[in-house]
């Protein structure tokens, strides 16, 4: 059923985005770029323009802090002076752009940060801000190679999510595949699937699509497994028509924090593919048992 789906990704039309009415939008989103609209708002949010901070938040907004701890928009708006704290004095501040998603990353002293901008109607409105604290140890492919025999059933065949757009569905299966792919390592057929370019975002590391690529060619070549992906606790797309975004909670198989993650998608070349990622553990969350 899998490769039905992605043999379809070729066919599939980017679907419409939003509807209905619009909050207004500051004058500060009101532009084509979201780069401009992501520098207007942090002058506002440093500079103490409550309500162009606050009205330029997406609805569905959600900003998890290097703690873990998620917050919703009216749970930020209620303390906007502290997300203006964490994000001032950032640096390396660069801009990715995935059509009606883009995507703005920086660092401050230890820390990564992203934040993914959403084209909405008349401008753009800040979607999920995300930070993730910058430790040493183990990268993810530290305990690889020795998790021959172990399945995985979720995130490889099933989640806990039930699509409501055919990209939901079509995005959904493919992260399946992803999954797949790297517990039985088939570099080939992983990275079509994934972004030039893309890094993913660990607070132990942060690893570009080439590593991962060259990764899985040496499991492959030893005939050696992956551990499987950590399994999905709660999932949520939200499709933007030629890209979306996926935030979700993982339990690690590992054993450990539980995490939350803030993936991008976008419909690039035909096909859907993995644009951007990153993840923070849920540092006040019990740990769970390995699987």
């Amino acid at each position: 059923m899998l490769r039905t789906i992605l043999l379809g990704l070729m066919m599939i039309a980017a679907s419409g985005c939003g509807g209905g009415d619009e909050p207004p939008f500051p004058a500060a989103t009101q532009t084509a770029s979201a780069a401009q609209a992501d520098r207007d708002w942090l002058e506002a949010l440093q500079g103490g323009d409550t309500d162009a901070a606050t009205t330029a938040l997406a609805d569905e907004f959600q900003w998890i802090d290097t703690r873990g701890r998620s917050r919703d928009r009216a749970q930020t708006v209620g303390d906007i002076g502290l997300l203006a704290s964490a994000i001032s004095g950032e640096s390396g501040v660069q801009t990715y752009a995935y059509g009606n998603v883009d995507v703005v990353t920086s660092e401050r002293a230890g820390e990564q940060l992203m934040r993914v901008w959403t084209r909405e109607g008349s401008g753009w409105r800040v979607f999920a801000v995300i930070g993730t604290e910058l430790v040493s140890g183990a990268t993810p492919f530290a305990a690889t190679g020795s998790a021959a025999g172990r399945d995985c059933d979720n995130p490889c065949r099933s989640m806990p999510f039930t699509p409501t757009t055919e990209n939901e569905r079509t995005i959904a299966a493919l992260f399946m595949q992803l999954k797949m792919d790297e517990w039985q390592p088939n570099p080939e057929r992983w990275a079509p699937y994934v972004l030039d370019g893309v890094y993913y975002t660990t607070a132990t590391a942060q690893l570009s699509k080439e590593a991962r690529v060259e990764h899985l060619k040496t499991l492959a070549a030893r005939g050696e497994p992956s551990f499987p992906g950590d399994p999905v606790v709660t999932m949520r797309i939200v499709d933007f028509g030629d890209s979306a975004v996926m935030l979700a909670r993982h339990d690690p198989y590992r054993g450990g924090q539980p995490y939350l993650s803030v993936r991008v998608w976008t419909l690039r070349d035909g096909r859907w593919q993995l644009a951007n990622t990153q993840q923070t553990a849920i540092a006040d969350a019990p740990p769970v048992a390995p699987s």
